[in-house]
């Protein structure tokens, strides 16, 4: 045995010592060290555990072959990737057993499983306020502007990587630079005077969500736009010059030769506005004042309203409801937007 696994062997020792102590006197009116130990205890028993863990499976190791080290490295590694994934998850699926639970439970228990299921939280969430708005216009509401801000950032961040990508024109890199100066510009920055050119545009509080959709036409999300450049600089130019030989003009070079090479990286860019569209609750609650056009992050406010009172079964029933669509979204275009992501990662 090496000194260094010695030396962990026995600090593992002594944390899980630590921890052992200190669950001994938690129920005792310890002092000094022993309520320090008490207090303390399950970082002290997690940590002496796990380090024993990690010694066990360097001896292991060290004594083993060279197949049986392989072996052991790979279910290592799953086992860690499992256990990220299980902490990763577990508070979705936490929420999704806290919608069948009471308030008491709630606070009360860690558990996935409810003790006393009740459907409560789900009729409550399917309650209207005044008539005016419930869970189902609101998710309509939502889509109403996130549907049409997703399609237009693309479109409008496609058109515009392309000019900056794909032609020399007077001023494009104090443009370029300029763009990407708004990148380190905080929203926070913008919302006054933003409201105020909406509000004599007379945008605020239209039926049609003037204010959220109409800015999106013209490539206000810099991140999409540079990711484009980026993955278009990575297209070679001689298919346009192949293209052009072709017949093709500008614009009929771009939608039947880049994109379709584009296509992952236009993919990711949807599902990445479709989910900060969709989860956006400082522009609905700048511009959207009628109740009766509420989109879900508003409504999920609403429901927190201390007229109607805390019932978080109902809060979480809305939330889940919510973000349902989001999940399916994001599961149907997993395929394409892995593709988006690692593209361009590996040039060859």
């Amino acid at each position: 045995m090496s000194a260094s696994i010695l030396v962990f062997l026995i600090v593992g020792l002594a944390l899980t010592a630590c921890g052992v102590i200190g669950m001994a006197n938690v129920n005792t009116e310890a002092t000094g060290l022993l309520a320090a130990l008490a207090q303390n205890r399950n970082l002290y028993l997690f940590l002496g555990i796990f380090v024993l863990i990690v010694v066990l499976y360097r001896i292991i190791y060290n004594r083993s072959t060279t197949q049986a080290r392989h072996v052991l490295s790979t279910v290592v590694r799953y086992l860690i990737l499992i256990a990220v994934g299980i902490l990763m998850v577990y508070p979705l699926l936490w929420m999704v057993g806290a919608t069948f639970k009471d308030n008491v439970e709630i606070f009360t228990s860690i558990g996935l499983i409810p003790r006393h299921a009740t459907f409560e939280g789900y009729r409550a969430a399917m309650n209207d306020y005044g008539g005016d708005i419930n869970i189902w216009k609101a998710m309509l509401n939502t889509y109403k502007y996130v549907l049409p801000r997703v399609i237009f950032t693309v479109l409008s961040s496609t058109v515009t990587a392309y000019g900056f990508s794909r032609f020399n024109f007077r001023g494009r890199k104090m443009l370029f630079a300029l763009l990407l100066s708004t990148l380190f510009l905080p929203q926070v920055v913008l919302n006054i005077p933003q409201y105020l050119m909406y509000s004599k545009f007379g945008w605020v509080d239209s039926p049609h969500y003037l204010a959220l959709i109409v800015p999106s036409l013209f490539a206000q999300e810099t991140y999409f736009v540079y990711m484009l450049i980026q993955f278009m600089r990575g297209i070679p130019r001689d298919l346009d010059e192949a293209a052009k030989i072709d017949g093709c003009g500008v614009m009929k070079t771009l939608v039947l030769v880049l994109v379709p090479m584009l296509w992952p990286a236009m993919v990711s860019a949807a599902l990445f506005q479709f989910m900060w569209s969709s989860n956006d609750f400082m522009g609905p609650l700048l511009y959207v004042k009628t109740p009766a056009n509420y989109p879900a992050t508003l409504f999920v406010r609403l429901s927190m309203d201390g007229d109607s009172g805390f019932n978080w079964n109902r809060v979480l029933a809305i939330s889940l409801i919510s973000i349902i669509p989001s999940l399916v979204v994001f599961f149907m275009a997993q395929s394409q937007f892995m593709d988006g992501i690692t593209a361009g990662a590996v040039k060859g």
